[in-house]
């Protein structure tokens, strides 16, 4: 198993009109702390307005590769009429993906129309996927489903169950230990029966979205049934560090290292 953090979540301050995300030079700063931690990648979210050649150029200096970004209109998946302007926002986040030497595209379920039917939207979805697949296999990228706690999924199965219908290797679950302790819990039995869908995993402490080290979920556990399953793919830390990031950082790193 390989680990990586989230740049954007970690490195987030909060603004006058909202969160303020880091520029080239605040992804550079998380890519030198997860070196500094035997971390060997960083992902981050929205591409566009980002200084792409500085980054690629810092992750090359570093040897801390760009695990994933966010798709360009990742958030329209499962608007059932806006499934072009999702297929379209794929075609137009594949140069940024190609700069940054990136493999995984991340899009979630934040903004599907809550108007809408619930048949519709899973329709849609799969829809959606089904067209997505083999665009992804030629562009040799992977897009990850992440569903959040709050939003449509309101279970694992009707997920996992979309990406088995679709069945394509390069469409997996991005599984949020954060998110879905929320939605369902049963955390380790569902990662162990659905391992061969799983693409990532990303870890927070759970109700605060605080360190590993800290929370109602058990990390060390969890990673030692993960590790047993024979997974081989990333574990991310994404949780906030506005405060004490270094040592925040350090701790959870600590733990994964000591599995």
């Amino acid at each position: 198993m390989k680990y990586s953090m989230c740049a954007d979540i970690m490195f987030v301050a909060p603004g006058e009109h909202g969160p303020v995300w880091p520029d080239a030079e605040g992804l550079g700063s998380a890519m030198e702390l997860a070196k500094a931690n035997g971390l060997s990648a960083i992902e981050f979210f929205d591409f566009d307005g980002r200084d792409l050649e500085g980054i690629a150029g810092k992750s090359k200096e570093t040897g801390i590769d760009i695990l994933a970004i966010c798709q360009k209109n990742g958030k329209l998946w499962g608007t059932p009429d806006k499934i072009d302007e999702f297929i379209k926002g794929f075609k137009e986040s594949i140069p940024a993906a190609k700069m940054l030497n990136t493999k995984n595209l991340i899009i979630s379920d934040d903004f599907y129309p809550a108007d809408a039917a619930r048949e519709d939207v899973h329709a849609a979805m799969v829809e959606g996927l089904k067209q997505l697949a083999p665009l992804a296999e030629e562009a040799g990228l992977t897009i990850l489903v992440e569903p959040l706690s709050g939003k449509f999924f309101r279970d694992s199965k009707e997920a996992f169950d979309i990406l088995k219908e679709v069945g394509s290797k390069n469409i997996l679950m991005l599984y949020d230990i954060f998110h879905f302790q929320q939605i369902e819990g049963n955390i380790t039995k569902t990662i162990k029966e659905n391992i061969e869908w799983i693409g990532h995993i990303h870890g927070a402490g759970v109700p605060e979205r605080c360190e590993i080290t800290t929370g109602e979920v058990d990390y060390r556990y969890v990673l030692k049934v993960i590790k047993e399953t024979g997974y081989d793919r990333y574990f991310g830390l994404e949780f906030f560090t506005f405060s004490d990031r270094e040592e925040k950082v350090r701790r959870s790193a600590e733990l994964l290292r000591s599995i």
